[in-house]
């Protein structure tokens, strides 16, 4: 089980700590919360990208019509 730190997520997902802190307050990433800091599961964000990935291709099929 590897859990990943703010900047370590930015740098496995190659996003900025600003996508990263929006994506929190905006509550999309799976995350624990351990006193004031975040981690995350590397697991539970590999499979929240493919949830989003899914449902992007979801939306492209529909809007294809």
């Amino acid at each position: 089980m590897e859990i990943l730190n703010k900047n370590e997520l930015a740098t496995y997902l190659k996003v900025g700590i600003q996508t990263i802190s929006y994506l929190l307050y905006s509550k999309q990433l799976p995350k624990i919360k351990i006193g004031r800091e975040y981690r995350f599961l590397k697991s539970d964000i590999d499979s929240w990208i493919k949830d989003q990935s899914q449902s992007v291709k979801t939306l492209s099929f529909k809007g294809a019509r």
